[in-house]
């Protein structure tokens, strides 16, 4: 049921990462069948390996075409799940999980969205959710996360080293690890936005993604691989993985054919997709070259910009969705290619990036 793509090993059993080489595991559902019934993430039961037990609504999120553009340039609204993002999707399957598992507690690392979606399913669940976050987390995505009664852990360092103590606490045997690189089926989740987007509009030529851990991209193609390998669809869309100037690890992986490695003095307004080293990096970067993608790098005053003509359009967007949009002017699409945008959470979120710029 899972495999690893890194070095091909394959294992019946759950676990979190490859037992042979350390690698991050994939789910290979192979019951799987396109059968929507319902709405939601939920609607793709058939295509998940986990049993629905805990959701909130999660998914079937609007698809809007942008206002006063030529192109065929639509944005996939990730605001508007439970919690304000698209983690809300993962979340949904893994609580799932963990519950029919036995655990009471659930364990993340953080930089905010995922923190805030794993205490409100927590909470939802009747289960313990504790978060570690680095220090510069955005005091609303803080606020959230305690209003759903999360015990929040503050650690020095960046990402990595969070993650690292939210693994550390799982392995003590008590608590879930629901982390969005390491849990192969919080992808599993992740995947519906793909399905979503292929029953909205049917195959785009292009999906532009805020992309930090690779999570996100990786998930979205393999729901179209798999819808291909179910024979319902033909051809795959284009991957774009959209990356901050000073933190674009798998970007600048895909560009110059080298390994990834991490970012060095990372530093965006785009917390959401400050990541220095990608879990799902290799995965992303194998949907790139596959789907015949590419990699995008925006600033920070392109990202503000584009805050502000999203917001002119009606959607208010976090720095990191609004990256989807900055990066539209730095590639080159045919006439008539349809681009869906992923706009992964609320400008509720992070409210203050426009203040500091």
């Amino acid at each position: 049921m899972f495999y690893c793509p890194r070095c091909g090993e394959t294992l019946d059993e759950f676990r979190y990462d490859c037992p042979r080489c350390g690698g991050v595991l994939l789910a290979n559902y192979r019951e799987r069948r396109f059968e929507p019934s319902g709405s939601g993430v939920w609607r793709y039961q058939s295509m998940l390996p986990v049993a629905k037990r805990v959701s909130l609504g999660e998914g079937n999120t609007p698809l809007v075409r942008r206002r006063d553009v030529q192109e065929p340039v639509f944005m996939k609204l990730e605001g508007d799940n439970p919690t304000g993002s698209f983690k809300d999707r993962g979340v949904s399957v893994v609580i799932s999980h963990a519950r029919a598992l036995g655990f009471e507690t659930a364990t993340v690392a953080s930089t905010g969205n995922m923190g805030a979606s794993l205490a409100a399913y927590c909470a939802y669940a009747n289960m313990k959710a504790r978060i570690f976050i680095p220090k510069d987390v955005p005091e609303e995505k803080i606020l959230q996360m305690r209003a759903y009664g999360a015990e929040l852990v503050e650690k020095e360092g960046d990402y990595s080293d969070i993650v690292r103590a939210s693994v550390e606490e799982a392995e003590k045997g008590d608590a879930y690890l629901a982390s969005t690189g390491l849990n192969p089926l919080f992808l599993e989740g992740l995947k519906t936005v793909g399905l979503e987007l292929f029953e909205q509009m049917g195959v785009p030529d292009w999906i532009v993604v805020p992309t930090g851990t690779g999570g996100l991209l990786t998930a979205i193609f393999k729901g179209f691989r798999e819808l291909q390998n179910l024979g319902i669809v033909e051809r795959l869309p284009r991957m774009v993985a959209v990356q901050a100037h000073t933190c674009s690890p798998i970007v600048d992986a895909w560009s110059s054919g080298n390994p990834i490695v991490p970012a060095k003095e990372p530093k965006t307004i785009a917390s959401a997709i400050l990541v220095k080293s990608p879990f799902n990096g290799e995965t992303a970067l194998s949907a790139l070259r596959e789907s015949k993608g590419l990699g995008v790098v925006v600033d920070d005053r392109q990202i503000v910009d584009s805050i502000h003509v999203l917001g002119e359009e009606g959607v208010f967007a976090e720095p990191a969705s609004a990256a989807a949009l900055a990066a539209l002017s730095h590639f080159d699409r045919e006439p008539g290619d349809r681009v869906a945008l992923l706009i992964t959470g609320s400008g509720l979120k992070d409210p203050d990036a426009l203040l500091s710029q």
